[in-house]
């Protein structure tokens, strides 16, 4: 599964450290060492995961992998693995429940309206491309509220094996990154960063690309 490919191509720099997992390399970047600092960490991204389909790199930000370093160990990589191969198997599901059968309608409705009903071809065409946009909206939705469940049960999974207390020190070391980081960016940036919003999650569903997208 694809993951962010663009910004996968463009680190090319040196790890800082490197992981293999299941005959898959697990590269992880400093952010602070791309041009990415702005474009992810002023939204609150400090860790995205990219992927060029096979392979995986890490962008993260110096300070934020210091404060959540056990999240980012081994053991803990093998789970979110586990958790985007489930996520990938679902995007196939998913299409071939929506996409193939949506395309074979449309043909199909195409060429009986060409064929046998030319007067009236433009607004059965039109008819047939708003089931395509509907379909497109509850592949969607499907797709996220799936990602979503495997989400929650893949971090139920990290609390039990790092361990409640550690799981809760971490989610509160997270906090304090956030809150001094934008302390320091509220100081020394525009008012425009005053509007950030905050995403806590590693992971985001926006980030989980079909297979050959892009």
């Amino acid at each position: 599964m694809k993951l962010n490919s663009k910004v996968y191509k463009q680190l090319t720099n040196e790890p800082f450290e490197k992981q293999q997992i299941n005959g898959k390399t697990v590269e992880f970047h400093y952010m602070d060492e791309t041009p990415f600092l702005t474009q992810f960490a002023a939204r609150g991204r400090f860790a995205v995961w990219t992927s060029d389909g096979n392979d995986y790199k890490v962008l993260i930000e110096s300070t934020y992998y210091e404060a959540l370093k056990p999240f980012y160990e081994y053991d803990v990589n093998v789970i979110w693995l586990n958790f985007l191969d489930r996520v990938s198997n679902i995007s196939k599901k998913v299409n071939m429940w929506f996409i193939i059968p949506t395309l074979v309608l449309y043909a199909i409705g195409a060429i009986i309206a060409i064929a046998f009903f030319q007067d009236q071809t433009l607004p059965i065409l039109l008819g047939l491309i708003i089931i395509v946009v509907v379909s497109n909206m509850v592949q969607s939705r499907v797709v996220n509220k799936k990602v979503r469940e495997e989400n929650q049960n893949t971090q139920d999974k990290i609390r039990v094996y790092l361990g409640q207390d550690a799981f809760d020190e971490l989610v509160k070391n997270q906090e304090e990154h956030y809150q001094q980081y934008f302390k320091f960016e509220e100081v020394d940036e525009t008012v425009e960063n005053a509007e950030i919003e905050v995403d806590a999650e590693p992971i985001t569903d926006e980030d989980i690309k079909e297979e050959d997208e892009k």
